[in-house]
Order: C-alpha cells, then structure tokens, then sequence
C-alpha cells in the first residue's frame, strides 16, 4: 500500500492531488496513459472515494487529465515533465494554483489600474517595465522588476485588499516569473525562438501602453492574453523538447 506523506498544512484530497501531480511531472504517468481507477487509488492510498473524485477534478481543472465516462481518466499531456530541473512538484502544484488566481485577479487590476492609476503609479509602472528592459538587454533574469511591475499595476487600482492578494501568492507568482524567464532564455540561446524575450516585453508594453491612454478594456485584454501565454508557454516546452529530440534522432540517422 502507497502511503501519502502526511502534511498538516494540507487536506487528503491536496496530498493525493500532489503525488498524482508527480506522477505527471515524472513521467511515471505519461500522455495517453491511463491514471488508476478510482478503486485503485482508494486501495493504495486508503482514502475515501470522495477525496480520490476531488484530487482528480482539480487535475481536470489544471487540464493535465480527461475523465471518459464509463471508460476512465487519462493524461492529456505530461507538460511540466521538464520543469523538474526548475522546481519540484510542490512548487509546480502551487505555480498551478497562482497561475488561476492571476488570471482572475490581475485581468481586473489591470482594468481598474487603467482608470484610477494616478501620474506618479504610472511612472513606478514605466520604471519597473524599463528596468525589465536593461536586465533583458544584459541578458539577465528579471523577475524584482517583473513583480513590481505586476505589483505597481495592482497598487494602481488605488485598492489595497487587490494588493494583498497579488502578495499572498507572492511564492508562486515569483516562482513563475523565475521558470518563464529561465525557459525563454533558453529558447533564445538555443535558437528555438530567438525572439521569445522580444515577445514577452511586448506583452508587457502592450498592458503598460493601455494602462497609459487609460483604456480599460485594452488594459484587461491584455493582461489576460499575458497570463495565458504564459502557462502556453509552459505547456508548449515537453512538445517542443520532443520535437527537438525527434529531429536529432533523425540527423542521426541520416548519418
């Protein structure tokens, strides 16, 4: 019998969430494969079939497995396989959890900052996007620079509660932040996509100029398209690493 590490901090139903998360994230669950059934999984974890049916919603939800009726649950894709050089399956499950809370909450921060934003909120947010462009230009990290800007926005909504929210993820957020840049960086020294650091300032420049001519609804257009591209980016990483290895077995045999 597999046993949950217990954690005092989580529910049964996070714990199994998390080891079934690693089992994604390790490859022992790949694509197209199917997750033990409920009765397997209440067996070797000795919990309830509720908690096995909550641990697994949350994965739909995370669109890492698909529930067939009368068939089962399968993998969708395993697209955070090789995230374990950047982060472990706690900090991938809680970059999953930020990355929801984001998209939710800084889609109308930005709409809020865009209207209420006040000359010198504005000006933080053009010094931290310029602050983003030097380290870029010195090819460096940016992640201070990418919070704050995310934070100045927030602040800019004049509404302090939407502030402590964005802070309460603060682990997740800038944990995000680190991975992203990290595999952009990579594209662009491997030449994968030389110009994935040139996309990700524009995204940024495209919230600070709506945010600038006060446009709402550009403001919140864009901050969601940023939050998307992100996990894209994310998820488009395992397709790409088999792309990449395809295409090297196939120079090699070419040879």
């Amino acid at each position: 019998m597999t046993k949950l590490k217990p954690k005092k901090t989580l529910k049964l139903a996070e714990q199994l969430h998390e080891q079934l998360l690693d089992w994604i994230i390790s490859g022992t669950l790949k694509e197209g494969d199917k997750v033990p059934s409920e009765n397997e999984l209440c067996k070797s974890f000795s919990v309830s079939r509720p908690i096995v049916r909550e641990a697994l919603r949350k994965l739909q939800l995370e669109e890492l497995v698909e529930t067939k009726k009368g068939i089962g649950t399968y993998v969708l894709h395993s697209p955070l396989a090789n995230l374990k050089q950047f982060a472990s399956a706690n900090d991938i499950a809680a970059i999953l959890q930020s990355h929801e809370v984001r998209l939710a909450l800084e889609t109308e921060t930005s709409a809020l900052a865009a209207i209420r934003r006040t000359p010198a909120q504005l000006k933080f947010i053009q010094e931290c996007f310029k602050n983003m462009q030097n380290d870029f230009n010195e090819s460096n990290l940016s992640v201070p620079s990418d919070f704050e800007f995310h934070i100045g926005i927030a602040r800019a909504t004049n509404n302090e509660i939407f502030v402590k929210l964005l802070e309460n993820i603060n682990f997740g957020l800038r944990k995000t932040m680190d991975i992203a840049q990290s595999l952009s960086w990579e594209n662009v020294k491997n030449q994968t996509q030389p110009d994935r650091i040139q996309q990700v300032l524009e995204e940024h420049q495209n919230i600070l100029n709506a945010i600038e001519v006060q446009d709402q609804e550009a403001a919140r257009i864009a901050m969601r398209y940023h939050i998307a591209k992100i996990k894209q980016r994310l998820i488009n990483m395992q397709s790409q690493k088999i792309a990449e290895n395809d295409g090297l077995e196939f120079e090699q045999k070419k040879l």
